[in-house]
């Protein structure tokens, strides 16, 4: 489904999924922001465990303790988000 989504939109890029140990979360995340990943949906245990892991969390990730989107963003000089790649 995901993929069909981004086929639609014209994009060239793929949704799949990876198999992660809540102990090498830390790690796999830093590599994904390194591989150019645009961002990374969680599951439980891992949203749980992002919530000490991520720079800024959005008011629902505040409320609930748990992340379900990581996306790999900075801010421009007029602090707008834009990705990193």
């Amino acid at each position: 489904m995901q993929n069909a989504g981004l086929v639609a939109l014209g994009l060239n890029w793929r949704y799949i999924a990876f198999d992660v140990r809540p102990e090498e979360l830390r790690e796999a995340l830093a590599g994904a922001k390194r591989m150019g990943f645009v961002g990374v949906n969680l599951t439980v245990p891992h949203k749980l465990l992002a919530v000490d892991m991520v720079d800024v969390l959005e008011e629902s990730a505040k409320k609930w303790g748990a992340v379900n989107t990581v996306s790999f963003e900075g801010r421009d000089k007029s602090g707008t988000w834009l990705p990193l790649h």
